[in-house]
């Protein structure tokens, strides 16, 4: 190791360059890997969420025996997670909650004003519009909504983000790669007579390739590392902002473990790419 330190700081310009390129990569990389985890949070957070909302008529007060029946037959179909009633009771705390600031609104409404509903949570959200048609021909139920719109708008999202992200990360993973490839290819050529002179002696052409795959791996953890703390600051800049705009939706902040595996990845991704376009150079040079 002491070998390859001293082989960085020789041609230390070499080595920035190929920091340099892995870090911005790397960093890319991290970016939308971050929001890719996110949006897949959120989706996940509104799949889970009640997606259907069927609501009694408004003077009628559901027996017991009616909403076990509506929610037997709706488990019975295999495409519901979850199924809840809520009473007018219920629904007047729900009122109370999101209107607690406004104190007219409070004494204007209770809780026979309000129909009682059926929340319900679709397995797959393709299902949403098959269970909303069912309820639908429920006897007393007034009306149907769901958000089918909304979470398929999401799952479209997390797909592009995903495509987009793979396609400029892997773009640039390849650019990275042949970069790293031909800084090491210099520094192989650099020393032609003294690997030559480890030939003659007999040395393997592990122990001679060793040095280069080292400092391959350098430049790749560090990149990784620089990339993966410029990413994190941003992400937590960026916290107090993005938590007021996902109000309500628990992903933030981001689990100190789930940076610390981000950070792992980069890591490991980093170091094999340098390791083989470290291997690939001086092996061509010994093929050779």
């Amino acid at each position: 190791m002491t070998s390859v330190w001293s082989r960085i700081r020789r041609s230390p310009y070499q080595a920035l360059a190929a920091i340099s390129i892995m870090t911005m990569t790397l960093f890319l990389g991290s970016i939308f890997f971050l929001i890719a985890a996110g949006s897949q949070a959120i989706l996940t957070y509104f799949e889970t969420r009640p997606q259907v909302n069927a609501f009694f008529k408004s003077d009628l007060v559901p027996t017991p025996q009616a909403v076990d029946l509506i929610k037997t037959n709706l488990l019975a179909t295999g495409l519901v997670a979850d199924v809840k009633y809520v009473s007018k009771e219920d629904a007047l705390k729900l009122y109370k909650d999101l209107n607690k600031s406004d104190p007219l609104l409070l004494e204007a409404v209770t809780a026979n004003m309000l129909p009682a509903s059926i929340e319900v949570s679709a397995k797959n959200p393709s299902d949403l519009k098959t269970i909303a048609d069912f309820l639908t021909t429920q006897v007393d139920i007034d009306d149907v909504r769901f958000a089918e719109d909304i979470v398929n708008e999401l799952a479209t999202w997390t797909s592009s983000v995903r495509l987009i992200g793979f396609s400029l990360v892997g773009s640039h993973l390849v650019i990275t790669f042949i970069i790293i490839l031909l800084i090491i290819g210099i520094k192989v050529a650099n020393r032609r007579d003294e690997i030559t002179l480890h030939e003659l002696l007999g040395a393997t052409h592990g122990y001679i390739s060793a040095p280069f795959v080292w400092e391959g791996v350098i430049y790749g953890a560090t990149g990784a590392f620089i990339a993966w703390s410029v990413s994190y600051i941003i992400l937590l800049y960026s916290t107090p902002f993005l938590a007021r705009f996902l109000a309500g939706i628990p992903i933030l902040p981001a689990p100190f473990w789930f940076m610390l595996a981000l950070l792992g990845g980069e890591l490991l991704l980093g170091a094999v790419i340098g390791a083989v376009g470290g291997f690939l150079a001086v092996r061509r040079f010994l093929k050779a």
